[in-house]
């Protein structure tokens, strides 16, 4: 079996990428005042660091970056003349204009409410249900797991090792972990931040950065830029959230989270991929861009293969794909409620 780690960027990387390339790139238009009489500025991203410069209140700077750590949240800043860099504030020390948010910065799904438990009380049609089987169909396919059930089909052990060795998850606490970090950003994030920092980019410059990481990581950024303008609004949301349905059904497989407790979270899922995209063509295009840039080795080895199973959904006129009508109503029904109406007396 193929399964997918949740992270594979560490966040060093991540860090060093944004940094890398607050250098390399124009600044972002957000501008920060001094708010305090005085505000030590650091070398780096923690108060034990060298004090750099001290800036009096009012001074107003450029925020290059803002990275939260365990030392809480800071602000990359650089001098809005100049632009040279000048160090690091943390963020609560400075009145923020042009803040970007979340939605501008394109993370697909995120827009989307998170799971609500309270969801758990309405139920899917067995055609929604299917749906939302199919959203996960491109691996299940590839894994010769079954698309009949919300269950895969596959035995416990199997699936529990499958997620110990692929999610670092073995119980149902660490499940639900994982779930609410797809929820939370997933891969999209980090997809849609390198994006957008290196879209202006010249070829020349991206080509110079990336030479000094590793071939994960440039494929990584490489990927980001190459597709960032096509998936600025979807972001990478058909590979995290059919993940997300992917775990929810190797989790009720392992024994970890029950089909009933699993189904309102699967249905939340497929409605966010069903808002997002416009098609299955559509859906499946941006999953394989995901998964190319999760993982150039896993690509190289599989994604070929990976690539003809989505072909062969799209164009099998017997497929689940093709016998689930995309734009089927995904709208959840009530449960039906047990009838407590005291039965009439008998004379």
């Amino acid at each position: 079996m193929t399964a997918h780690k949740r992270c594979a960027l560490s966040v060093v990387f991540v860090v060093w990428i944004l940094l890398g390339f607050s250098d390399l790139m124009p600044a972002q238009d957000e501008h920060g005042t001094v708010k305090a009489e005085t505000l030590s500025v650091y070398s780096e991203m923690s108060t034990d660091s060298d004090i750099v410069a001290t800036l009096a209140r009012g001074k107003s700077v450029r925020i290059t970056l803002s990275v939260t750590n365990g030392n809480g949240t800071w602000c990359s800043i650089s001098n809005i003349d100049t632009s040279k860099k000048l160090g690091f504030v943390p963020c609560n020390e400075l009145d923020r204009q042009n803040a970007p948010s979340t939605a501008a910065a394109g993370i697909g799904g995120l827009s989307s409410l998170p799971f609500d438990p309270a969801s758990s009380n309405q139920t899917p049609s067995r055609a929604q249900e299917h749906w939302a089987i199919a959203a996960s169909a491109i691996l299940s396919t590839f894994n010769r797991e079954s698309l009949n059930t919300l269950s895969p089909g596959s035995n416990a052990v199997g699936d529990r090792h499958l997620l110990q060795n692929a999610w670092g998850i073995s119980n149902r606490d660490e499940l639900l972990q994982a779930l609410d970090w797809i929820d939370q950003g997933g891969h999209r994030k980090l997809f849609s931040e390198i994006g957008a920092r290196t879209a202006n980019a010249a070829p020349g410059e991206l080509a110079k950065f990336v030479s000094h990481l590793s071939a994960e990581d440039a494929n990584s950024v490489t990927v980001a830029h190459r597709y960032h303008e096509k998936y600025s609004a979807q972001s990478i949301a058909a590979w995290d959230y059919a993940r997300y349905i992917n775990l929810c059904r190797w989790g009720i497989a392992a024994g970890y989270i029950s089909e009933e407790e699993a189904r309102p979270r699967v249905m939340h899922a497929a409605q966010i991929l069903q808002q997002t995209f416009t098609s299955w063509r559509d859906f499946g295009e941006n999953y394989l861009v995901g998964r190319e840039f999760w993982s150039l080795h896993q690509t190289r080895i599989d994604g070929q293969a990976m690539r003809a199973v989505y072909e062969r959904l799209l164009n099998d006129p017997g497929s689940l794909w093709n016998r689930t009508p995309w734009n089927l109503s995904l709208q959840p029904t009530e449960l039906k409620k047990p009838n407590m109406a005291k039965p009439p007396s008998v004379p």
